[in-house]
């Protein structure tokens, strides 16, 4: 197992000036001594460790890069600084700049060392960022999910829906965090499509779901907390120590659907109680009064009753030489007839045509 990764920047050494004041005064770039340094790589997390001389003009232009860096990795990706002017940290800083990077016996593995000549804060970060070790397992496909939740069950298992494209960087730092006592996974829910199979809401264009599968279940709990290195690492310890209490969020539930019925149902709890009530005539125009649940606004009013029949249409003719008014209904006025079309066969004078048209005028 790795305890550590240092990613080690090495800077040319001397010994004329005897402080480290090249980092802005706000900075999160944490100062080392030799003790501290031995401390920090016990620590099972990437850190990246900046090996400097105050006096040097390389250091000089990089520190406030490397602190703009440090700002962008804080807190997942702990900046340190070593001054390798104080007589303390010359031991540990020659033993960081021999040819081969010699690594102190507290340390598991040999550290990586930033041999970019582009000492920028974007050069910096990704660096940094992109050499966690890779120990969050990816998920693909929505079907893929429930295979992997039933493959380790004595296994506490911890999936991330995200909707980003990559596995975000506090979950990569989380992985390797609790590698080995954590079975952590992430799977892109881009437009919440794996969120509404398995119950949930689709969520918002950046939201993620933290879903717990404790180990020897297979049915997930919600974490409901701040999705931040701190709240997530205390979140996890307290699976690990077992005081986490992983039932409450499920008795949350149930109380919020009792709630629901109840603000649905006039304030009864029971559906059988609130239609024995409304049996006795309780509470019978408690929706016309009040709405239903999740309704914004008014009640709405109700409709008036109207007739959907079309108005009658009046028409005048003339009977017997009376003037008659006829009321009639779309349906029960005669259809227009077509004007007939003009015969085109022939026929003798005076006889009717064959083809079913209409005499034509004779022509003046």
């Amino acid at each position: 197992m790795l305890s550590a990764q240092i990613l080690a920047l090495t800077i040319a050494l001397s010994s004329q000036l005897a402080s480290a004041a090249i980092f802005p005064s706000d900075t999160t770039v944490k100062m080392l001594d030799a003790k501290g340094f031995k401390k920090a790589m016990k620590a099972n997390q990437t850190s990246m460790v900046a090996f400097v001389a105050p006096w040097c003009g390389h250091c000089q232009r990089m520190a406030p890069e490397y602190s703009k860096a440090s700002l962008g990795l804080y807190p997942l990706i702990p900046t340190y600084a070593v001054d390798c002017d104080d007589d303390k940290n010359k031991r540990l800083c020659a033993d960081q700049a021999s040819i081969h990077y010699s690594i102190p016996a507290w340390v598991a593995i040999t550290p990586m060392v930033y041999d970019i000549a582009e000492r920028t804060a974007s050069g910096f970060f990704y660096w940094a960022s992109r050499r966690i070790p890779a120990t969050v397992h990816k998920i693909y496909h929505h079907p893929d999910i429930q295979p992997w939740v039933e493959k380790d069950v004595e296994q506490h298992r911890i999936l991330l829906l995200t909707k980003d494209k990559r596995v975000p960087l506090l979950w990569k730092v989380l992985g390797n965090k609790y590698m080995g006592q954590l079975n952590l996974a992430s799977h892109r829910d881009r437009k919440g499509k794996t969120s509404v199979k398995m119950g949930l809401e689709a969520g918002g264009k950046k939201e993620a779901k933290i879903l717990v599968y404790p180990s020897g279940s297979t049915t997930p709990i919600r974490y409901e907390g701040l999705n931040k290195l701190d709240s997530l690492s205390k979140f996890f310890d307290s699976i690990l120590d077992g005081t986490a209490d992983l039932t409450v969020e499920i008795e949350i539930e149930q109380k919020q659907e009792a709630q629901r019925i109840a603000l649905a149902h006039g304030g009864f709890v029971d559906l059988v109680d609130f239609e024995e009530a409304i049996k006795n005539g309780a509470g019978a125009d408690f929706h016309d009064t009040n709405g239903y649940p999740g309704m914004m606004g008014a009640p709405p009013l109700k409709k008036k009753a109207t007739s959907t029949e079309p108005e009658p249409q009046v028409e005048t003719g003339a009977a017997g030489g009376e003037q008659v008014v006829f009321a009639t209904k779309d349906s029960e006025m005669p259809a227009t007839p077509t004007p007939a079309a003009h015969c085109t066969k022939s026929h003798a004078p005076g006889a009717e045509p064959e083809c079913g048209c209409t005499r034509p005028k004779d022509e003046l």
